[in-house]
């Protein structure tokens, strides 16, 4: 941060004030940068979407949800349905490629602070990643935005691998 020197003539008292003025604008910028790297969203790590082998860590759950025709809209007409959700260990940020657009992606916009994440498995795989629920696992993927109603999170992981930590 660049530093202003400024000469003012004046007497002991109008000194004194010039002093506490400029202590009170150098600390209000300091708290100011300090903020800005000390929140939480300069702590989450920033991930992009329609990117392989993104590597998220967190407990794996199964999460009761309704699904068609009404995906909530109409409870007692829709199905239940039963989906992986991987709760994080540390929240992230996902971001879209540069051309995102000129690639036609579906994933356009950020997101922040993102605690859970559904995950997309193979029905080969289904069986297998039930034994994980409640462990802490390492998820592999391609990180989407979602857009469909069957995508609960906002954020989804097309999942090549999972495994236990």
């Amino acid at each position: 941060m660049p530093l202003i020197s400024l000469r003012i003539v004046c007497g002991a008292a109008d000194r004194i004030l010039v002093i506490f003025l400029g202590a009170v604008l150098l600390l209000g910028a300091g708290t100011s940068a300090q903020q800005k790297t000390s929140g939480r969203t300069s702590l989450e790590p920033n991930l992009k979407y329609d990117t392989p082998g993104v590597a998220l860590e967190g407990t794996l759950i199964e999460r009761q949800v309704y699904g068609p025709p009404g995906f909530g809209e109409t409870p007692a007409k829709d199905e239940r349905d039963s989906i992986l959700v991987l709760k994080l260990r540390r929240p992230i940020t996902v971001e879209p490629l540069a051309d995102a657009k000129s690639k036609d992606s579906a994933s356009l916009d950020t997101a922040r602070d993102i605690r859970e994440v559904q995950l997309f498995v193979d029905r080969s795989q289904i069986a297998n990643a039930r034994k994980l629920v409640s462990k802490m696992v390492i998820a592999v993927g391609t990180l989407n935005e979602a857009v469909a109603p069957s995508q609960y999170t906002k954020v989804w992981l097309d999942t090549k691998t999972l495994h236990a930590k």
